[in-house]
């Protein structure tokens, strides 16, 4: 079956949605459902489960933010379904990082010419909330505080501008969060892969990360792998607005700062506890923060389809 958040593409996931179960059809395969997205929340809360027990494939066909609550359902539900994604966001976080293709033919082609891969997801536990579960990073401080700035003006002022130059507008957001960086501190602590031990650390940004990628072709965490089983934290050491400047700046050349800026650190468990209010994002959506975070890592969680090797 196919699901298509209909604002993807800016409006074109229901045409390709059809592209996707004409092309599927041609190849013997029997497409049970072609369903949209009603609201947020539709795809974990009912699709996942529904059409999860009945089928062989699910199509995805939208961004990072659907296909996170198509996983979410699932795993949920406790099934193994395999996905076939076809990339139709912003960022395209995880089609950049699995090498799904961003044009659309050539990843609907990949619906009948993939193989399955193996994927980790990160479940995120907070207090008096449900568990989220994420697939390619989760952020604090900084670049988080980008993100809730870019979902106020793209719903807001600069809607029309969203719609035809995104990138412009995070440039905008990324201008207005260079105020007041170290106002929101937080205290990390990490489980030491090899000893159980745990050390703590203080700091106003930190990315916890499944994925290499983290923006349009930028890595935080260059030696990410989102089938080792472990996380990947990357943690700010100073917190102006030079180090902010060079730690982006490393970001979009896919290279690790040095030890001076940033601490970088593999683990299986991580928490986060503030006693201020945090900016959280997700997997490029904005999230409520409850004053602490717990994160640990389940591998090999879903499967979707990639390029044969």
């Amino acid at each position: 079956m196919i699901i298509f958040n209909p604002l993807a593409g800016r409006g074109k996931a229901e045409k390709v949605a059809q592209q996707s179960k004409k092309h599927l059809e041609q190849h013997d395969w029997s497409v049970s459902a072609v369903i949209a997205t009603e609201y947020a929340g539709h795809t974990e809360k009912v699709l996942a489960k529904k059409w999860g027990e009945r089928v062989q494939l699910i199509v995805l066909i939208g961004g990072d933010g659907t296909l996170r609550e198509l996983v979410a359902g699932l795993w949920s539900a406790k099934l193994n379904v395999n996905i076939g994604f076809i990339p139709m966001g912003n960022a395209n976080v995880v089609a950049r990082e699995l090498n799904i293709p961003l044009a659309t033919e050539m990843a609907i082609q990949l619906l009948t010419a993939g193989t399955p891969k193996k994927v980790d997801i990160f479940i995120l536990k907070q207090k008096n909330q449900n568990e989220l579960v994420f697939l390619a990073m989760l952020e604090f401080g900084f670049g988080a505080k980008i993100v809730q700035l870019v979902d106020r003006l793209r719903n807001g002022v600069l809607k029309t501008l969203y719609q035809f130059w995104g990138d412009l507008v995070y440039a905008i957001a990324g201008a207005l969060a260079l105020r007041d960086l170290d106002r929101h501190s937080f205290n990390a602590t990490i489980e030491q892969e090899s000893n159980s031990q745990t050390n703590s650390v203080t700091s106003t940004h930190c990315v916890i990360a499944n994925m290499q990628t983290y923006g349009k072709g930028w890595s935080l965490t260059p030696e990410a792998c989102c089938n080792d089983g472990l996380i990947d934290i990357a943690i700010s050491k100073q917190s102006n607005a030079w180090a902010v400047l060079r730690t982006f700046l490393a970001a979009s050349q896919k290279r690790k700062l040095n030890t001076s800026l940033m601490s970088y650190q593999k683990t299986k468990y991580v928490s986060i506890s503030s006693e201020s209010p945090l900016f959280v994002q997700v997997d490029g959506d904005p999230i409520s923060f409850s004053g602490k975070a717990e994160v640990y890592v389940e591998k090999d969680a879903f499967s979707i389809l990639v390029k044969p090797k």
